[in-house]
């Protein structure tokens, strides 16, 4: 440690300012964590940890609030004398180091007490975490590579947000430091990568990891129907058609099987024979209404829906690998990443939809499921104001949120 300078006048339990020694205005710089020895160096009250921030330099014969020699001499050219010039620096109070880590500093700081900046081999975080059950992450403080940055393992399930401007490292910190962070810690990890160039190009030939892509995997009913439901404007504003849907919904899997095969057969397109299956059980339903002025309606409401909803728009949820299979596949790999990549929003919300409720039921039955699950872009699912089906995808962030911090689920 170095000797840096000593408390002002005016310091607090929670604030301080140290005034430098001379020389050292152009060594010391803010965010460099000290030691203040409170109390003196011989028998301190305690020891306090804290960042200096808020530099400040002070002449008292240079204030441009009054007319001194000083302040004409250097008018006119000259340079004043730095005799009296004082330099200092807030401290914030980190917390008081005990033998059990830190604690809240509750003691006035006291006016001249020595203050020590901390150097390569005084790594603080050696000291702070003295009984915590911790990680050391592979990532270390600004200036200081021996200064592995500690996690408290017990708060991993607490969830994380990484948050900063576009361009500013959110999914490279990801990527290098978080994921092998929640892997050392035992979790596994579940990478939804919505734009699908983030996650998915890095890690396609890890042998600890696989990509795999969206429209490869299944949608439970209810989110192929809440699917459904955005795409053709809620069924057209007609129920009959509503209910022709859901109807077409039951037993989807066995559907899209029928339609794959049908298609290698014939030499067809998938969606496009799923949705013809589609169309005409739907035009089934509504001839099959015995009230004229409801298959009227329900025949215009058909018409307006088969005019916006393509055969196109059925390929993302035409998956065959079920949401327990693709969790299945974190017991033999510690990551997985699903590719989202030129998918539909809809198509993507929808698939989270299945996920969070297969997650849920799983925490709600007394799992304990030790995954972290990643989600890039998370604005897109918990939007500042949720319409359609993001109100359904924000209420399952918030219900993962709160159950998994019992059930060692992260959130990230």
């Amino acid at each position: 440690m170095k000797f840096i300078g000593r408390v002002a006048d005016g310091s607090t339990e929670t604030f301080a300012r140290v005034i430098l020694l001379k020389g050292l205005e152009g060594e010391v710089v803010a965010e460099q964590l000290v030691l203040i020895k409170n109390g003196g160096d011989e028998n301190p009250l305690n020891q306090i940890l804290g960042v200096l921030r808020g530099g400040l330099g002070k002449n008292e014969f240079l204030s441009p609030t009054s007319y001194r020699p000083d302040v004409a001499y250097m008018r006119y050219g000259g340079e004043p004398s730095g005799a009296r010039e004082v330099y200092s620096f807030s401290i914030k109070p980190i917390g008081v180091i005990t033998g059990d880590g830190l604690e809240p500093n509750l003691a006035i700081i006291q006016p001249r007490s020595p203050v020590y900046l901390l150097e390569e081999e005084d790594n603080p975080f050696q000291l702070i975490v003295k009984k915590d059950e911790v990680l050391w992450m592979d990532a270390f403080m600004e200036g200081h590579k021996s200064w592995k940055i500690p996690v408290n393992k017990f708060f991993i399930p607490y969830h994380v947000g990484v948050y900063g401007s576009t361009g500013s490292g959110k999914s490279w910190f990801t990527r290098f430091i978080l994921i092998p962070l929640y892997i050392k810690a035992g979790y596994r990890v579940l990478v939804l990568d919505w734009s699908g160039t983030d996650y998915a190009p890095y890690y396609g030939n890890a042998s600890n990891a696989e990509v795999i892509s969206l429209t490869d995997i299944t949608l439970d009913e209810d989110s192929i129907l809440s699917y459904l439901k955005d795409k053709t404007n809620d069924f057209g504003g007609n129920d009959n058609v509503k209910d022709a849907f859901d109807s077409f919904v039951e037993g989807w899997l066995e559907k899209v099987g029928k339609a794959l095969d049908e298609a290698m057969a014939e030499g067809k397109d998938p969606e496009k024979v799923l949705y013809d299956l589609l169309k005409n059980h739907v035009n089934k339903v509504i001839e099959n209404i015995t009230d004229r002025r409801s298959k009227t309606a329900a025949e215009r409401a058909g018409r307006r829906v088969f005019r916006r909803f393509k055969p196109e728009d059925l390929e993302p949820i035409m998956g065959l690998v079920t949401v327990e299979e693709l969790l299945g596949r974190l017991k033999s790999k510690d990551l997985v990443v699903v590719d989202m990549g030129g998918a539909l929003t809809e198509a993507k919300l929808g698939f989270f939809l299945s996920l969070s409720k297969h997650l849920y039921s799983l925490m709600e039955e007394g799992k304990d499921l030790k995954i972290a699950l990643v989600m890039d872009e998370a604005p897109q699912y918990a939007p500042w104001d949720p319409k359609g089906i993001q109100r359904e995808t924000t209420e399952m962030i918030k219900n993962l949120a709160a159950l998994g911090r019992k059930r060692m689920l992260n959130l990230t």
